[in-house]
């Protein structure tokens, strides 16, 4: 089956940076469909779960700056929806005096208010206990909680308000230059199992973890990513005890448990979610074989039990018997763990178009979906944005190593 229609954009993704770029796309007249592999709102991609921290705490300039960019643009998009998507409690990061030093001189340029803590002080206002004498931490108060499902849903919601299409269930199987015309793209699928093809003249790929399976039939390249697991475990709160609930979001770098290194965040209660329950997330190093798989029960419950430990030791007036609910979510990285936001390179085009393919893959990027919205919007609209940064080339090599992130086929790192 083939669909007669020509679109502007394809948006191959339904998470919330495809749907983001769809929206801003509609919203400046492009005719545009989203496909997405699984259903629309699902939790097995890197959008899972209830909520993402909003956070400005970083020791990469980079994105500190980015974060504090995109905040405009979040206010921008809430106007737009009608709708508040963030609850902005605050951060606290804490941990190794060292580990401190760049993040508040990133706040430091960038003129944002922050709080300077020490471990007494720490445990005087959150419900912390037996902390390192020597920790210092800081709180940010231009940080919060973001409502994912909400997001997804209100961006879905308003590209399709305004003319964006949007198929589920839609496998996208390969990409290749038009047999008519090599200025526009074919793009094959199967949806519920029946074959079809679309026709576009430019195509973003957003496709999280399984953005391999669409480049390497495609246009013979991989990305060179590691897939990490992260679990996400929400925790029983006793009210009755003193300072027992989270006043923010909080943070916890370089922790190392079990000789693994680790990094421990959490929150309060989510005006959205269940309450009386808080939420802790271990940050492991767990690597998933296949991408579009969660391991079994053993690095599960790995993590848990590092969770469980930080809880007893650390925290008060949480039970870290059972969890009432525990998530697995896939997370692609690279070795930077930054994002890559660029033009697929002409040598993989087959003749195709030059900048008609934008990548979006990997990165810590939910704090900047509006941001990233508008500059996939801009990029495949306009041939540029600014935001697209050298960081975030999919040229760039890894400095330790002179490797870069594409492989070819015959070199491919199965990620």
């Amino acid at each position: 089956m083939e669909q007669s229609e020509l679109f502007d954009v394809v948006v191959v993704g339904g998470g919330p940076v495809g749907l983001a770029a769809a929206y801003e796309i509609a919203k400046a007249g492009g005719k545009v469909i989203t496909l997405e592999e699984n259903n629309f709102f699902n939790h097995s991609g890197t959008s899972g779960g209830l909520a993402r921290v909003f956070q400005t705490l970083y020791g990469d300039g980079l994105m500190t700056k980015l974060a504090k960019t995109s905040m405009k643009h979040w206010d921008d998009l809430e106007h737009e929806a009608g709708v508040s998507l963030r609850s902005m409690t605050g951060m606290l990061c804490f941990g190794e005096k060292d580990a401190m030093i760049s993040p508040l001189e990133n706040l430091d340029k960038l003129d944002m208010k922050y709080t300077k803590l020490t471990a007494a002080e720490i445990e005087h206002d959150y419900p912390f206990k037996n902390l390192d004498p020597q920790w210092v931490g800081l709180f940010a108060p231009d940080n919060g909680i973001i409502n994912v499902q909400l997001l997804v849903r209100t961006l879905y919601l308003l590209a399709k308000n305004l003319g964006a299409q949007a198929e589920q269930h839609t496998q996208v199987k390969k990409i290749r230059p038009s047999h008519n015309n090599n200025s526009n793209w074919e793009i094959d699928v199967t949806t519920y199992g029946r074959r079809a093809t679309y026709f576009t003249k430019k195509i973003i790929i957003t496709s999280g973890a399984g953005i391999n399976s669409i480049l390497r039939p495609s246009f013979g390249i991989s990305l060179d990513l590691e897939t990490r697991q992260i679990v996400t475990t929400y925790f029983n709160a006793d009210k009755t005890a003193d300072g027992t609930v989270f006043p923010s979001t909080w943070l916890h770098p370089n922790l190392v448990a079990n000789k693994r290194p680790l990094v421990l965040y959490g929150m309060p209660p989510l005006p959205w979610g269940p309450p009386d329950i808080e939420r802790v997330v271990v940050e492991g190093t767990q690597t998933i074989d296949k991408p579009n798989t969660i391991q079994a029960r053993g690095p599960i419950s790995r993590e848990i039990e590092d969770a469980n430990k930080f809880i007893r030791d650390h925290i008060t007036g949480i039970d870290d018997t059972i969890p009432p609910s525990t998530m697995s979510r896939s997370k692609p990285n690279l070795f930077d763990d930054a994002l890559v936001l660029d033009f697929l390179p002409k040598q993989y085009l087959h003749e195709g178009a030059e900048k008609s393919i934008v990548i979006f893959a990997a990165g810590w990027a939910m704090k900047l979906v509006p941001l990233l919205g508008k500059s996939l919007a801009q990029m495949i609209l306009e041939g540029e944005s600014e935001f697209a940064h050298n960081a975030f080339s999919i040229t760039r090599k890894n400095p330790r190593t002179g490797k870069g992130i594409i492989s070819e086929e015959d070199k491919v790192h199965d990620g």
